[in-house]
């Protein structure tokens, strides 16, 4: 009976095996592998801003120009039309896939305080849930975007966030709003590490064979003390659980980084988890 007990063990077992297998090659098929640079910095520093120069888009992909401990904002591409996204999380898991924004409670809701009067404004689920913010933005391949994020307290337990966007070397910043969610007590002035990505979200099999690349610049933080702006200047290259290696990044200039993800994109310049910069 124990030998029969152990061989049903682990069958099952190797069954549960390969079935992750087939899960994870079935995601590298279906979609493109989303890339990150996680930046250099500290937990204490009260704003950050950053720029990106779409080189190659395809529809349906995030260009994420920020992303922190609460919250991200970057362009998208829909095919029809480009928009910038301005997002911040309710104290929730986003990566929770199943959740949904009328399961929070009133009180520890994202808040909306301020919008600007050409931007649409909403709760969201589907990752974590929270509020965000949506603009259309006709932003071009070969043309920098710049976002900027700075936060201030809300209270004695919340933390704001305002998000500004300037498309194009002589642009102006413009205010896209300000979010306020529930402060995280380990990240002292509400930022923490930062990182851009670049995400798929078609998703549908050929998607996964389109190419999709960008360049992240001009990265600073802002010092609490000071009020100075710092650059930065070393980046990681990362990415997600997509088994797909048609992968790359790697250090344009001191400062400059590109990602490129899908298609036929060669990884032939930084690893995984390396530090470029």
């Amino acid at each position: 009976m124990k030998k029969l007990i152990s061989a049903v063990a682990a069958a099952v077992a190797m069954t549960g095996f390969a079935t992750a297998q087939g899960e994870q090659a079935d995601l590298a098929r279906r979609q493109a592998r989303s890339v990150h640079l996680c930046y250099a910095t500290t937990n204490d520093f009260t704003a950050a801003q950053a720029s990106v120069t779409v080189t190659e888009s395809r529809k349906y992909t995030y260009f994420s120009i920020l992303g922190w401990q609460h919250g991200y904002c970057g362009i998208q591409d829909w095919g029809d039309q480009r928009v910038f996204i301005f997002s911040v999380w309710d104290p929730t898991d986003p990566t929770d896939h199943a959740a949904r924004p009328e399961d929070v409670v009133e009180e520890q809701r994202a808040r909306i305080l301020y919008h600007h009067p050409l931007v649409k404004a909403s709760r969201f689920g589907g990752e974590g849930s929270g509020a965000k913010t949506l603009t259309g933005l006709s932003w071009k391949e070969g043309e920098a975007v710049a976002a900027k994020v700075e936060t201030a307290p809300d209270g004695d337990d919340r933390i704001a966030f305002t998000c500004f966007v300037k498309a194009g070397d002589d642009g102006d910043w413009t205010k896209i709003a300000t979010i306020s969610t529930i402060r995280d007590p380990k990240v002292k002035n509400g930022l923490g590490h930062i990182a851009s990505f670049v995400e798929d979200f078609r998703r549908d099999y050929q998607s996964a064979k389109e190419s999709r690349r960008a360049e992240f610049s001009d990265v600073q933080v802002r010092l609490p003390d000071s009020g100075e702006w710092v650059k930065v200047d070393k980046a990681m290259f990362s990415a997600d659980s997509n088994p797909a290696t048609n992968i790359d990044a790697g250090l344009v200039a001191p400062g400059r980084w590109f990602l490129k993800t899908g298609g036929d994109t060669p990884h032939n310049h930084e690893k995984l988890w390396h530090w470029m910069g």
